[in-house]
């Protein structure tokens, strides 16, 4: 289980209830909840930490505190009768319609899927694995029914339309029917850098950070285990593709200048959002830091002014822990890495980072807990 994560504490879904050939929505204020259907397999959210910016779909970097209407994840679900497994959900999208009358309590928003599915008196078994963030299941593939825990894999682009990626798992052989509580672990790494002039009276402009050789896209698979999920690392992503191209950070035109003790960085909660990889060199590719920077400095033998124009490759495997000698080799499932860039004009570049699991984040509905393991 991922050091981070995020508890859904559910309550009963709801979804489109046919009588006499008409549909009745189970958030009409007049429906007793006593006409839920006994029985039926329940899934909800009160929040989610997810990320969202201004891209079409949920994407890049804005640290959102809950779910919103129209907010949405998939389960995948199976049961085991008399020794055989059969699939229940494949890719089912369960969708928040409604906050209820009380907006800040989550007990009664209105979680819908279609078609209902029920608990299964003959099953010794139920397994599910849910995931939130992806704006649809075609990247999601998952075989339910097949043997041994079950397992989705989610394909995961940092290039096209980012999104924060959260999993679940859940077990029940108790034979209850109460509703499914998923805990949501975020699956990807997110990476911010921080660039600081340290020169003693020389402004320094800042034209672009980025990203070279680097796995850019990849499948991470994650698998149900008892209530919750199998320790996920760099291991459990898969089919790699990397890029000799500078991609993701930050670019400014005209460039930013920072005079002395003055830093730059994105806006406060941006944040790239990167495939678990390590980061030693994959055959040609050596994954590195490129930081594209500039100056004016007189020349000491001409008192001539002179013009530099610097881009800056920073190998990532040899970069320390901030106040270690510790090194960086990898990019961790559920970890954030604040990367801070000294720039001290005669004194060259100083890097570090400080790691740190996903930062909590309060939720605007009660229901949400983000716990330190």
């Amino acid at each position: 289980m991922l050091n981070r994560i995020i508890r859904i504490m559910a309550t009963a879904a709801a979804c489109a209830l046919l009588l006499a050939g008409c549909s009745i929505r189970l958030d009409d204020p007049t429906l007793n909840h006593q006409m839920i259907p006994e029985g039926a397999i329940g899934f909800s959210a009160g929040s989610a930490s997810l990320l969202d910016d201004a891209l079409p779909t949920k994407s890049g970097s804005d640290l959102q505190s809950a779910f919103a209407v129209n907010d949405n994840f998939y389960v995948y679900g199976a049961k085991v009768v008399s020794g055989t497994r059969y699939t229940v959900f494949n890719g089912q999208s369960v969708g928040l319609t409604s906050l209820g009358a009380d907006a800040s309590d989550p007990a009664d928003d209105v979680w819908e899927y279609s078609p209902l599915r029920f608990w299964d008196s003959n099953a010794t078994q139920y397994d599910f694995v849910a995931i939130s963030g992806p704006a649809t299941s075609a990247g999601i593939s998952s075989d339910p029914a097949a043997t041994g825990h079950l397992r989705a894999s989610v394909t995961f682009d940092a290039t096209s339309s980012p999104c924060d990626i959260l999993a679940a798992g859940y077990q029940r052989t108790d034979g209850s029917i109460a509703p499914v509580n998923l805990e949501f672990n975020h699956i990807l790494s997110a990476v911010r850098v921080t660039i600081i002039n340290d020169s003693p009276s020389i402004n320094v402009t800042v034209n672009s950070y980025g990203f070279r050789n680097i796995c850019y896209r990849a499948t991470g698979t994650v698998e149900q285990s008892g209530r919750g999920l199998s320790t996920m690392g760099t291991s459990d992503w898969g089919t790699p593709s990397y890029t000799s191209s500078t991609i993701l950070g930050h670019t400014a035109s005209p460039g930013t200048v920072l005079a002395k003790g003055e830093e730059f960085a994105m806006t406060a909660d941006k944040w790239d959002l990167m495939v678990p990889q390590d980061l030693a060199p994959y055959g040609d590719y050596i994954p590195q830091l490129m930081l594209d920077y500039e100056y004016d400095q007189e020349n000491p033998y001409t008192a001539e002014l002179e013009h530099n124009h610097l881009v800056f490759p920073i190998r990532l495997e040899e970069i320390t822990v901030k106040n270690s000698n510790d090194l960086i080799t990898s990019w961790l499932p559920g970890k954030k890495y604040s990367y801070e860039i000294h720039i001290r004009l005669g004194g060259g570049i100083n890097v570090n980072v400080a790691v740190t699991d996903w930062k909590e984040v309060l939720a605007e509905t009660p229901g949400l807990t983000i716990d330190d393991e």
